[in-house]
């Protein structure tokens, strides 16, 4: 067979029943029993659709890396803005750094320059407008601060987080000031907060249904072993079998140790578990980083540690420092978020969406919390933006008529780098563009 296909066929054979689990998002171990009924009591019906006459703004952005001979590196972002009223806000950023780190560090730069412009695209449509009822963000909202932000070591763009981070708390105050209605809409995600709760909730059951059985030390080694995910799987197997438990418990402990160091996806147990449309208890979740425990308490220190290389951007330290400081200690203050999936079609894949908790009429701040929790019942003002969402709802192809559109505009193919955006800055610069031997031949073969 041509391509490898004959040894490809024999690999699938050979590990059938563990691909078929992987790909369906079930992996069929002792735990999964108890885990599916936990997760279908937080999976609930979708509200009515409704179609309201409200104003609604769009956003997506698009992107793309390009690398060439000399060593350097160019990014160009662009975004866009539409809005339920036919006008369109445009953004573009580019640059052009040699590679002196490894690449992903480009490639971070380029994704935060990228969400950076849908922030400067998104206020410039919101405060032109008269009147906004829903801004529609294309991607999470809460990932935007869980990272942990650091100083890119590019000239020029050495402080980009802290422009970044200022740019969505000033999109965040817009929106709190004017009661619009700020969603973030996530097509694919592998956030787990809805698994880390229910596997939360299933640790404190098996160790109460096992606590008669164990004696204090036992119990305290098991507590210490559930609580510790990065215990190592050799010592973890000595302590469980140490301990005084028939087989299918230490199956059970075993599994729920397991799933506790790697969590499937909330997506999983959507595909997995449900058959119907439906969304998943709203989570208000706490970032399962330091970042707010213990580098709030000094801003000023936190912006001389991270950001130390963006002083070499400016002539006069205190000039920085006048700015980022300021920044950092707002960011510690920033609201915290709503998070929920949803699958507006029985037969569509998952969504997830994010809104700051001012949204829905909670005043706390990520820094005043310290664990996650569901908020059941589902407030009202959530079941309300399933109802609209529904409305926007468009088919398989066409999960949200907005973001659809305003994706098609902000999109950067490849097609378009190469024949107009290159031609463009060789004839502007007058210089040759060289790509790399290995695009060089990517291009080749496809001519």
């Amino acid at each position: 067979m041509p391509h490898f296909l004959d040894l490809f066929l024999h690999e699938i054979q050979e590990n059938r029943d563990t691909l078929r689990r992987r790909l369906t998002g079930e992996e069929s171990t002792s735990l999964d029993g108890l885990l599916k009924n936990v997760f279908q009591k937080e999976w609930h019906d979708l509200p009515a659709e409704t179609k309201p006459d409200i104003q609604v703004i769009a956003v997506d952005s698009g992107r793309s890396t390009q690398e060439y001979a000399p060593g350097s590196f160019m990014y160009i972002c662009r975004a866009s803005a539409i809005t339920s009223w036919g006008t369109t806000h445009r953004q573009i950023s580019s640059n052009v750094h040699m590679i002196s780190s490894p690449r992903e560090q480009l490639i971070d730069l380029a994704s935060i320059r990228s969400e950076h412009i849908e922030h400067k695209v998104a206020l410039e449509a919101v405060r032109e407008a008269s009147e906004v009822d829903m801004l529609l963000i294309d991607g999470s909202l809460y990932g935007r601060i869980t990272h942990v932000p650091i100083g890119f070591n590019y000239p020029g763009e050495r402080d980009l987080y802290l422009r970044y981070l200022e740019t969505f708390m000033q999109l965040l105050e817009e929106c709190r000031k004017r009661k619009i209605l700020l969603l973030g809409i996530s097509k694919d995600s592998v956030a787990r907060h809805m698994t880390r709760l229910l596997l939360d909730s299933l640790k404190t059951e098996i160790l109460t249904d096992l606590s008669p059985a164990l004696s204090n030390h036992e119990l305290d080694q098991l507590t210490q072993l559930l609580d510790t995910e990065k215990k190592q799987s050799l010592s973890a197997r000595s302590i469980l079998k140490a301990l005084p438990i028939s087989s299918d418990q230490y199956d059970l402990v075993w599994d729920l140790l397991s799933e506790l160091r790697r969590p499937r996806p909330d997506f999983s147990l959507i595909h997995a578990w449900t058959e119907t449309a439906g969304y998943t208890t709203p989570i208000e979740p706490y970032p399962a980083v330091p970042l707010f425990k213990y580098e709030s308490k000094d801003p000023a220190a936190y912006v001389r540690r991270r950001f130390a290389s963006a002083y070499n951007d400016y002539e006069r330290e205190e000039d920085f420092e006048k700015w980022a400081i300021p920044v950092m200690k707002e960011f510690f203050q920033i609201p915290t978020f709503v998070t929920f999936c949803t699958k507006l079609r029985y037969n569509d894949t998952p969504l997830r969406i994010d809104m700051p908790a001012f949204n829905i009429g909670l005043p706390t701040r990520l820094s005043q919390i310290n664990s996650s929790r569901l908020l059941d019942p589902p407030p009202s003002r959530v079941t309300d933006v399933l109802g609209n969402l529904q409305g926007q709802y468009g088919g398989l192809e066409l999960y949200n008529v907005y973001l659809v559109k305003a994706d098609q505009q902000a999109r950067l193919p490849m097609q378009d780098v190469r024949t107009l955006y290159e031609p463009l800055i060789e004839k502007e610069l007058k210089i040759p563009l060289t790509p790399k031997r290995r695009d060089r031949r990517i291009r080749l073969a496809k001519i």
